[in-house]
């Protein structure tokens, strides 16, 4: 009954502990109970965090402000400068070497798209991977547009391949990534379910590319030679990842 009472007199003294305003004594009184009680030491560790991070100077908040903006601002610079430095060279080759801008456009285009992906990793907090991602499909769409331009209208070679096999796969497989974020993100799955989908998908989008490139006809998706060279490993891949997520599940 006594230690009830103390400790009650503890914790209604504590703000003013942690706060500096007790006399000595009560000071004293107050520091042997924490010694003593788990109970009350934790709550005066509580307000002692929570009374820290409310009376933090707001100069200190400003410099990390500046500090964290600084950084980005360095990274964003130093990306740019790597970038122009890289393109420059390409281009300088190009024109000594072919007497115009050809491959050089494409060695430019790959370097933005490598930047742009690294500063989005490195800047973002929130959605990191699906910024990334809208990164990575913009990215590729500009990247195959751009080899099929430099390669049939500027370096007359090849053919106009892009609308027949490009774009088709490019959809395939950025559809392969993205279905199993978004499954993640609206249904809530766990991510060895997202990976066992993402399995299952690759199998599908390895017979789906090959019938799109030619090497496959509809018949050759129903052989089981074909099934077990393309697929069977990703469907015992995806089986397993399945297991793992329902046993990561069961534990919980």
């Amino acid at each position: 009954m006594d230690r009830e009472l103390a400790c009650e007199i503890v914790k209604d003294l504590l703000p003013l502990y942690v706060d500096g305003m007790v006399s000595d004594v009560s000071q004293k009184s107050i520091e042997k109970h924490l010694e003593d009680c788990t109970d009350c030491n934790g709550v005066y560790h509580s307000m002692a965090f929570n009374l820290e991070k409310e009376t933090q100077p707001s100069e200190v908040q400003d410099v990390k402000r500046f500090l964290k903006k600084t950084k980005h601002m360095y990274l964003f610079y130093g990306l740019s400068c790597l970038c122009f430095i890289a393109i420059l060279v390409c281009m300088i080759v190009d024109l000594a070497v072919n007497k115009g801008i050809t491959w050089s456009l494409i060695v430019t285009t790959a370097v933005i798209f490598a930047d742009a992906l690294v500063y989005v990793l490195s800047v973002c907090k929130k959605n990191k991977g699906y910024i990334a991602m809208a990164v990575v499909s913009i990215g590729t769409f500009c990247l195959l547009s751009v080899i099929q331009l430099v390669r049939y209208y500027l370096m007359d070679a090849g053919t106009v391949w892009i609308f027949r096999f490009g774009f088709p796969i490019m959809l395939l497989w950025l559809g392969i990534l993205w279905i199993p974020m978004l499954f993640r993100a609206f249904f809530k799955w766990n991510i060895w379910d997202c990976i066992a989908v993402f399995m299952v998908l690759t199998a599908v989008g390895n017979y789906i590319t090959k019938l799109i490139t030619g090497d496959y006809v509809w018949n050759d998706v129903l052989r089981v030679h074909n099934f077990m060279a393309n697929a069977l490993g990703l469907v015992i891949a995806a089986f397993v990842f399945f297991l793992i997520g329902r046993v990561k599940k069961w534990r919980k």
